[in-house]
Parts: structure tokens; sequence; C-alpha cells
């Protein structure tokens, strides 16, 4: 290369780096403002999703995650609050405090506790929250809208998904389907069985206006035969179970194909799975 090209390409390579440096600039720009449009849509998304609680006299059980708040909005302002210290709550609007809707934040990890919210209008809304971690698959709900059940019904009429009975979900969870208004995650948790060679873990779970839907693989990994016995099923306690299917009743051991089976619950929308507690028992030979 001569003296003459040389200072031809050094011309022209002077002339095209700002343009370069400007397409540079550019990329970087859409590669962060694309990272951020992901991020909002797969986590911000899910943390909008709202549920709500229809309060009547019996106590109402809420799950909220440790490590920020939780909105409650009520269809009252709320006068006065009972047993909730191991709650930090006040309304979710620092520069604007209105009491109907209030954050709720816990002060611990774990614990739950009874906690009554007195409306204007003198009804009393008793409440059982419960703390727990961010990474329980149902905990999809940040704000909780508490309703009195007299809207239940104006309700179901105008939700989507509020109109599918505990039934139809458990046959659409036996198929596999989705559910029109139910938030739907294919996961892998492991639930304690308490017997050894027995493994069950959570692999789908329903989350809707009116229930929650899991599906369980049970998995008998022994030599022993057991039985499931459904009626003896609970989840949480009180018992929020309000459907219950299974494949195979009976277990059979490791050496057979008939070792696994699928667990179906369709549960009330506060319930939380590894509550579960699987009634098993080994079929014993004669």
């Amino acid at each position: 290369m001569n003296i003459k090209d040389y200072k031809y390409l050094t011309d022209v390579l002077s002339y095209l780096k700002p343009f370069v440096l400007l397409f540079c600039r550019l990329v970087t720009i859409g590669l962060t403002v694309l990272i951020y449009f992901l991020i909002g849509f797969f986590f911000g998304a899910k943390t909008c999703h709202a549920r709500t609680i229809y309060y009547g006299s019996e106590v109402e059980t809420i799950t909220v995650a440790y490590g920020g708040p939780t909105i409650f909005r009520f269809n009252e302002e709320v006068k006065t609050i009972s047993q909730a210290s191991k709650f930090s709550i006040k309304p979710a609007d620092n520069n604007n405090p209105n009491y109907t809707t209030l954050s709720v934040t816990p002060r611990f990890t774990k614990g739950k506790t009874k906690v009554s919210f007195i409306l204007a209008n003198g009804v009393v809304v008793n409440t059982k929250i419960v703390i727990v971690s961010k990474s329980i698959p149902e905990k999809t709900d940040s704000f909780y809208d508490l309703q009195p059940k007299e809207r239940l019904i104006e309700s179901s009429q105008n939700s989507k998904g509020a109109n599918i009975s505990e039934l139809e979900l458990m046959k659409s969870m036996i198929r596999w389907d989705n559910v029109v208004g139910y938030n739907i995650r294919t996961l892998v948790r492991k639930v304690n069985t308490g017997i050894k060679g027995l493994s069950a873990k959570l692999v789908r779970v329903y989350t809707g206006p009116k229930y929650n839907g899991y599906i369980f693989k049970v998995r008998n990994k022994s030599r022993k035969t057991y039985a499931i016995d459904l009626k003896s099923l609970t989840l949480g306690v009180p018992n929020v179970a309000l459907l219950t299917q299974v494949d195979h009743k009976i277990l059979k051991s490791s050496k057979t194909k008939r070792n696994i089976t699928f667990l179906r619950i369709v549960a009330k929308p506060t319930s939380v799975y590894y509550n579960i507690t699987i009634p098993i028992a080994p079929i014993e030979k004669k």
C-alpha cells in the first residue's frame, strides 16, 4: 500500500468514525430499552395482579409476602385496626392519606396472626394474615380488594373466570387445559409426604378469582404398595380443599408402571400448596 492509498483510507475512516460511534450508541440504547421492557413484562405484569376477597362474619385468610408491601383496599374507610403488631400498616399514599387503601408490610419473615379492621360503617372485617416467602407460587397477588359478600353475585357476572365452577376447573385440570381468567404456572416444588420412598411434587398451579387449582405428581419409589385416601386429605387448617381427584388411588411398587399418579385439588383462593397433608398408607399383604 503506497502513501497515497494509506492517506485515502485514513480519510475515509475518519469520515465514518462519527457514524460508527452513533450506530454503537443507538444499539446500546436499543438493547437497554429492550432489557427494561422484558423485565417489566415478565416481572411487573405479574405483580399487578389483584384478587378480590369477599368478607362476611367468618375469618378470611390472606397471604402476604415478606420483603415488601401488600395493598389492602376496602369499600369503606378503616377507623380501627387491632392485633397488628407483626405488621406495619399505613395509608398506601403518604402524600394523600386515604384509609380505604392501606399498605401492609410484614415485620417478620414468617408467621400468622388474626387482624381485625373496623370500618367507618361499623362493620368488622376479621382476617388471618399469613406471612409467606415471595417464592410461593400462589403468591402472585400484591393487591387485595376487600368487598362485602353482597357484591359477590354482581362481581361474578362481570369477572372473567368467576363463572367457572370448581367441577369445571377440575375437568380442565384433568385435561391439562387452559382456563379463561386463570393464571397457569408449570413448575416443580417438592412436598413432604412423611413416608420414606414416597415423593410428591407440585407440577402445575391454577390461580383465579374464585379458586386455586393444584396438580401434584406422586411417585412410589419403594417396593411396597400404597393407597391414597382422598376423604382424609387436607389443605391447611381449617381445610380449604373443595374438590379432589387422583388418577390411581393405588400406588404399586417401583417395579411396575403403576407407581406414579397425579393428584388434583381445587381449593379456596387463600390456599397455600405446602399446607397439604396427603393421607397415604401401605397395603399389607395378607
